[in-house]
């Protein structure tokens, strides 16, 4: 998610850091104010529900694999 940049950067930074994924752009949306983000990075991690399973600022990779493997376990 890109709350800050226009569409063009937040797509250019996509790509310098490969990442693999769409990127929701939310800069003129609602989702900051409805998802409570204070600070950035801030990182979701969404189950296959739809569900968010972790919210937090500044996961360590460490933490990101325990809740990831713990979603593809269920």
């Amino acid at each position: 998610m890109n709350a800050i940049n226009p569409a063009p950067l937040a797509a250019a930074e996509g790509k310098r850091y490969e990442i693999p994924y769409d990127i929701l752009l939310c800069r003129d949306t609602g989702v900051i104010r409805d998802y409570k983000v204070t600070k950035l990075p801030h990182l979701f991690i969404i189950d296959a529900k739809g569900v968010i399973a972790e919210s937090k600022l500044f996961l360590d990779a460490a933490k990101i694999k325990q809740v990831l493997d713990r979603l593809l376990a269920e």
